[in-house]
């Protein structure tokens, strides 16, 4: 499915298609779009956040996902992503908790030479449009505070509000000493195991994502350690005492 939007480029109207991703047409292109955006503060440690190698990686693993690209003047010119979960949400203080579905708009990229023309804003319009579709209660995206052509983006033009304010934090672990206390072991969690520790501790958490075994199964998912004082971890062919 594709659509045609007009938009205003300072030197009058164009044509600008956006279209459902094809990963056999636009995987190389997109790869190079990414590659192009910014991906964090450059001023200080600089990642570059390879969504690509597996086109839809971030979101592949959810019920229900889509991604949407825009070309214009022959070019791909901008990329979005975008996934719908069932999650925790909180109606009302003190519970009953309740369900719903959420839309997440992820990996908004817009080549640098064409922003301003209103393709980011119409690549989520699309996006948010797919979402009422699929009945999606909610639309959600994460942003840096200091990026301020997308806060204001979002909460300007589509009357997004502040939810919370994550902090990432960026470790060179090859680099660190590691001292562990000799009256502590560290054991690596079953999925089965992880999940149930997730559930019993954070079920009620705002956001916490219904499919949470499906995040945890993801083959990008490096697993659950937990640490315990050594010795007392007994059963640990079963369910660990302390997940009980």
């Amino acid at each position: 499915m594709s659509w045609t939007t007009r938009l205003n480029s300072g030197m009058g109207f164009q044509e600008a298609i956006i279209r459902s991703y094809d990963g056999l047409a636009d995987r190389g292109r997109v790869e190079d779009l990414e590659r192009r955006c910014e991906v964090g503060p450059s001023e200080r440690v600089f990642l570059f956040t390879d969504t690509m190698g597996d086109p839809i990686c971030r979101i592949r693993s959810s019920p229900m996902h889509k991604m949407l690209v825009a070309e214009l003047d022959n070019q791909l010119v901008g990329v979005i992503q975008g996934s719908i979960k069932v999650v925790t949400v909180h109606h009302n203080k003190p519970p009953p908790n309740d369900q719903a579905k959420v839309g997440y708009i992820l990996g908004l990229r817009v080549s640098p030479l064409y922003r301003r023309k209103g393709i980011g804003s119409n690549l989520v319009s699309k996006l948010e449009e797919w979402f009422i579709d699929n009945d999606a209660d909610y639309a959600y995206m994460a942003t840096e505070k200091d990026n301020l052509a997308s806060v204001r983006l979002f909460i300007t033009k589509f009357g997004y509000i502040r939810f919370r304010t994550p902090a990432i934090l960026v470790n060179p672990v090859r680099y660190r000493p590691r001292h562990v206390s000799s009256n502590v072991e560290i054991a690596k969690l079953k999925v089965e195991e992880a999940e149930y520790l997730y559930r019993k501790c954070m079920e009620n958490t705002e956001f916490f994502p219904h499919d949470i075994e499906k995040v945890l199964g993801n083959k990008l998912s490096l697993g659950t350690w937990v640490a315990y004082p050594r010795g007392e971890l007994r059963d640990f062919g079963g369910m660990h005492p302390y997940l009980a």
